[in-house]
């Protein structure tokens, strides 16, 4: 049979001969080595089986029983791989840890925890530490815990010692600590409750005092708070381009460059995959071995939850560990729409009106308590703003977890896809049509997300109509200009959002929904009357029509809404609102008055009684817009300020707009004794600031619009008991602070924990508050707007420096930790120096030139390069022979460059040395279709004819005789 192939195969082109590429005698033997080792892998299958033959019995006479190896991981051992380790943020945490746990002496930290979601590389970081630290440790032990939490695996140093029971493993290590009185690293991967191992370490405060640290890598936040954690460091899902890197790697495009637009398709691919290395992992195991487009938009189409059982057997070991009300609240964020930011009071409403928390005593703190339990599992990423913490967002690869978990509960689709079996509860339509194609047989919906924009008054008839069970429709965004009188059929509802609607008012039988617990209309500026039928809600908790201008005519009374937790957009009135009604208010934990002014009695705002409103936290006063009050309408209004005094237990507080000629006299560290949040908006006439720095608890400061101000001094520091202004303060926003200069008056010592800085819109600061040199714990400083600023420098423990139209910035200085460089339209900047660390580089050029620094000789060594511009500076950049090509080969590791819209241009890759350019690319050079790739070719080797022919057939038959013998050997064995 072999030689009639080699025969046929021969003559398929009987012109040309075989080449030494189709077939040469090296893969003749090559051949025949491997049918001997075929031969010797089949006996000692032989053998095997041979042996479990004779065992088997022995084991059934034993009464001995198979044991479920389910809960032990497969890859658990401490081997390190420094493929891994792609991010640019691994190297960078790697390196803070290690001079962590370097450091010794007194206040020196011993536990530290690694904290992340699932699958991001908590494992990763710290194995790359733990070999890492080979040398400075005496003994290395790493400790993993399998998923089941039911048995543990000890390596020392990277020696497998033992695997057993937890209670078993555990004294094993308890002889570890006793006995150590050398240093000791203790790696303990996976933990999952906290119990146990604090009655193991707290034990064991003898390897605390003798130079022993302890690591553990938990994704839950509240494990290392039980566990005592001294420091910890989240891990972060990869971006975009690192993702990209991973999964080219990993489906092992080597240095190829991939035809049509597989690198768009990759990166759509690990934004599915949320940036989880995990998933990008087992995305590109399935893609190795193809490279085509059609291929890989193939694997993009699939659902990575129900196509990758790995994938979603390891979200589900940490869903299965959620609290029920928690796993209900997770798969119901499942509706929100992709990269949607869920706002805490929304969710948590939204959660309340379903009655995920029937028999609380307390709704909002429950709902709350969850949010806070998601964000700190890593199933909602916290998304941040210049003033804070804003909401989350649900990765999008938990997303299609929690809908294929939610099952048929939960609908996102086109709902005419529903069968006839399926009893959905919760829909979210994005467009009008669907609401009419919504099937007939689906009746029973609790939740209904409507964000389709216009939407026609027959299309809300129709949702009235066909769901009168509703318990909460969300309306936002749909430029609804009126509701209609049947609203009142929705007996059933609890929640109603109309925010961002074209409504101008209520219909009267809004009276009539009696459940009611939320009404939300948020930024309608159309909004002129509220309906006296309001009042008449007596089970209303949340009340916001915040962002309505030309709401003027309100007609319903406070009197009845005693259940009121939250109410936003109040404002007094002559014929309306007083401040008294809110008196009877005593549940409100969130209060926002607006249009404070002339005409607000002091009377009123003293019978306010805010100062009795135990349980108020957040409190928000903003004053109507004047231009140019006297002097007596300033009095007037600090008078009223004064009046409205907030209770001690206030968390956080907003002034805005306040034209008070002082700040009022409760404004002090001796009342707000307890305040974290402090946002002073627009205070055109105050004339200095108050002593802020004496404020113990305070961890978000925002100083916004003070236009008279020229220069920050002493005066806010003041006098501190602690002698430490500012002991708390986490982040500071400074903005629209036109006149001011310099900033001064703070010593070494102030500030201890700043973690970050933003200055936005001041033009006149002529140089950066020289007491930053002294934060040890600066990470991030950003800068927008900066006009005079001419130097940044001398800021030792920075590590993200952003810098955005600073017109006259010079010069970048002596930032020696600094790895993170953005720079956004600074027209003259001409020195990046001694920023030796420096790994990261984005750049976003107006001009169709690269700066002139980047194309001097640098002592840093770039990791990437990221440039945003025009197509004109771009092509200038995407070959080796145009003008930057050989500055961009030199540059970093990594090149991406983008147009100003976002959409990647080209890419460069400097161990391939290969430029990956898009479609927009190819076309502007002509090229049409695939990337050229030049592959080197063999010069064809010219083969004499029949010499040729008796060669390989002389191989063929030495093929079949060894095939002969292969097979008289066996039988003969």
């Amino acid at each position: 049979m072999l030689w009639s192939a080699v025969v046929l195969w021969h003559r398929r082109d009987p012109g040309r001969p075989p080449t030494l590429q189709e077939w040469d005698a090296a893969s003749v033997c090559k051949c025949v080595k491997e049918v001997h080792i075929r031969c010797q892998i089949g006996n000692d299958i032989q053998e095997l089986n041979k042996k479990l033959d004779t065992i088997i019995p022995v084991i059934q006479q034993l009464g001995l029983a198979a044991e479920d190896q389910s809960g032990i991981d497969s890859e658990v051992a401490p081997h390190y791989n420094e493929s891994n380790t792609i991010g640019r943020g691994v190297g960078s945490d790697c390196n803070d840890l290690v001079n962590l746990l370097r450091r010794g002496g007194e206040g020196a930290h011993v536990l530290f925890a690694i904290v992340g979601t699932i699958g991001v590389g908590k494992s990763t970081l710290a194995l790359k530490i733990y070999h890492e630290m080979r040398g400075r440790f005496r003994t290395r032990l790493w400790v993993n815990i399998s998923n089941d939490s039911r048995r543990i695996t000890i390596w020392s140093g990277d020696t497998f010692k033992r695997r057993a029971g937890m209670a078993e493993q555990r004294e094993v290590l308890r002889r570890y600590l006793d006995g150590s009185t050398s240093n000791l690293l203790l790696v303990i991967d996976n933990v999952r409750k906290a119990d146990d191992w604090n009655q193991l370490l707290a034990a064991n405060e003898a390897f605390r005092r003798c130079g022993c640290k302890v690591i553990v890598t938990t994704r839950d936040e509240n494990v290392e708070r039980k566990m005592g954690v001294t420091h910890f460091h989240r891990v972060k899902c990869l971006n975009g381009d690192d993702g990209w890197l991973l999964l080219h790697k990993t489906a092992n495009l080597g240095g190829t460059v991939a035809t049509g637009n597989i690198q768009d398709v990759g990166r759509s691919i690990v934004q599915k995959c949320s940036g989880v290395p995990m998933a990008i992992r087992t995305i590109g195991w399935n893609l190795r071995g193809r490279s085509r487009e059609d291929e890989w938009e193939s694997i993009h189409s699939q659902d990575f939850i129900s196509s990758y059982p790995g994938i979603r057997d390891t979200i589900d070991t940490t869903y299965m560990e959620l609290k029920y009300r928690v796993k209900r609240c997770f798969l119901y964020c499942s509706l929100y729409p992709e990269q949607f930011v869920i706002k805490q009071q929304c969710a948590t409403q939204q959660w309340i009106a379903e009655g995920f928390f029937e028999g609380s005593p307390d709704l909002e703190e429950a709902a709350e308590s969850c949010y806070q339990e998601l964000i700190e599992r890593g199933l909602l990423l916290p998304e941040h703003e210049a003033n804070g913490v804003v909401g989350a967002k649900m990765p999008t690869l938990l997303r299609s977890f929690a809908l294929y978990r939610s099952g048929e509960e939960n609908c996102v689709d086109n709902p005419s896809r529903i069968s006839s079996t399926s009893k959905p509860w919760r829909l979210c339509i994005t467009d009008e049509e669907a609401i009419e194609a919504i099937p007939v047989y689906v009746t029973r919906l609790r939740t209904l997300f409507v964000s389709a924009s216009p939407l026609r008054r027959s299309s809300l008839d129709l949702i009235i109509e066909r769901f009168p069970n509703l318990r909460v429709l969300d309306l936002r965004d749909t430029q609804v200009e009126s509701i209609p009188k049947t609203l009142g059929r929705l007996l059933q509802l609890r929640y109603l959002n109309l925010s961002n609607t074209e409504i101008r008012k209520l219909p009267q039988s809004i009276g009539n929904l009696m459940m009611l617990q939320f009404l939300i209309l948020q930024n309608c500026p159309y909004l002129t009357q509220m309906t006296s039928h309001v009042g008449r809600l007596e089970n209303l908790r949340g009340l916001d029509f915040s962002g309505a201008p030309k709401l003027n005519d309100v007609r319903f009374r406070l009197l009845k809404l005693t259940e009121l937790n939250c109410l936003h957009g109040f404002f007094p009135a002559n014929h309306g609102w007083t401040l008294k009604e809110l008196h009877v208010l005593r549940n409100l934990t969130s209060l926002q008055i607006l249009r404070l002014g002339r005409a607000s009695s002091i009377e009123d705002a003293h019978q306010s009684r805010l100062q009795e409103m135990d349980n108020l936290r957040e409190l928000e006063l903003c004053c109507s817009s004047v231009d140019q009050p006297p002097v007596d309408v300033q009095e007037h209004m600090k008078d009223v300020f004064s009046a409205l005094r907030p209770p001690q237990s206030l968390f956080s507080l907003k002034l805005d707009g306040y034209y008070g000629n002082g700040f009022p006299a409760w404004f002090s560290v001796s009342h707000l004794t307890a305040l974290q949040r402090l946002t002073l908006d627009g205070c055109v006439h105050c004339q200095r600031l108050p002593a802020l720095g004496e404020m113990m608890n305070l961890k978000f400061l925002a100083i916004i619009g003070f236009s008279v101000l020229t220069e920050i001094n002493y005066e806010l520091r003041g006098a501190p008991a602690t002698g430490v202004a500012f002991p708390l303060l986490e982040q500071l926003f400074l903005g629209r602070m036109q006149n001011m200069v310099s900033w001064s008056g703070l010593v070494d010592t102030d500030m201890p924990l700043l973690e970050r800085l933003h200055l936005d819109g001041c033009p006149s600061m002529i140089s950066v508050p020289s007491w930053l040199q002294h934060c040890t714990t600066l990470k991030s400083l950003k800068i927008h707007h900066a006009d005079a600023l001419q130097n940044i420098e001398n800021l030792l423990a920075l590590k993200e420096l952003q810098v955005h139209h600073s017109s006259n910035l010079k010069r970048i200085f002596n930032l020696r930790r600094l790895e993170e460089l953005e720079i956004v339209n600074c027209a003259h900047l001409d020195t990046v120096q001694d920023v030796p660390l420096l790994r990261l580089l984005h750049l976003d050029e107006p001009t169709a030139q690269l700066p002139e620094w980047l194309q001097k000789k640098q002592s840093f060594t770039l990791r990437r390069l990221e440039i945003i511009g025009s197509e004109d500076l771009l092509d200038r950049c995407s070959s080796p022979t145009a003008r930057y090509g050989r500055l961009i080969k030199d540059a970093a590791d990594h090149v991406y460059a983008k147009l100003h819209g976002g959409s990647l241009y080209f890419s460069y890759t400097k161990s391939t040395g290969m430029f990956d350019r898009s479609r927009r690319c190819r076309d502007r050079y002509g090229m049409q279709g695939a990337a050229i790739l030049a592959v080197p070719v063999a010069p064809r080797r010219v083969h004499g004819g029949w010499e040729t022919w008796i060669k390989y057939t002389l191989c063929a038959i030495f093929l079949i005789v060894s095939q002969f013998f292969v097979q008289w050997a066996v039988s003969s064995r």
